[in-house]
């Protein structure tokens, strides 16, 4: 009877020897709540720092779960080494006003998709007290502002002023 319990382990132990061992990627977050207060129309910068706290490299994924219309993520999509960490700038333009809440949800995957290991994430709970008039014109505008924009409205304002400053200065020698 001890032969075939012994003869059971040792050929159960056998076969599950060259099987690896399954580990997540890790990943940490700093900080872990997002608490801020906005005007409408206020554009708010804030940051995290994503940090890679397993022995192997990953990609990270950062995102709001809701108010994607409220929300830009810069970097949303990178990659971390063994130990390295990442500044991640979050945009919040507030729209309305009110208590708003969502999560950033940080996601990690390994980099060597060959291996078998499973992903990991975090969610940063944000908490957004919006207060003001309720200017969703101004809004608006503000968003689809682009910087583009601004740069060649501006070389339009110094050439049309260079221009009329020539020709003021040129009316005047007559």
């Amino acid at each position: 009877m001890k032969f075939k319990i012994l003869t059971i382990l040792l050929f159960a132990f056998c076969f599950l020897l060259p099987y690896h061992s399954v580990l997540a990627i890790g990943v940490g977050i700093k900080p872990s709540v997002l608490d801020l207060e906005l005007k409408v129309g206020q554009l708010e910068r804030t940051k995290i720092l994503v940090y890679n706290i397993s022995r192997e490299a990953g990609v990270f994924r950062v995102f709001p779960d809701e108010l994607n219309e409220w929300i830009q993520i810069e970097p949303n999509n990178f990659r971390l080494e063994a130990g390295e960490t990442k500044e991640i700038h979050i945009d919040i333009l507030a729209k309305e006003d009110g208590m708003k809440a969502t999560n950033i949800s940080v996601l990690a995957s390994p980099l060597d998709r060959r291996s078998f290991s499973a992903s990991s994430g975090i969610k940063i709970p944000l908490k957004l007290s919006v207060t003001g008039e309720k200017s969703i014109f101004l809004a608006s505008v503000l968003e689809s502002i682009s910087l583009d924009w601004v740069w060649i409205s501006g070389i339009l304002i110094v050439v049309l002023l260079v221009f009329f400053t020539v020709k003021y200065f040129k009316r005047k020698k007559i």
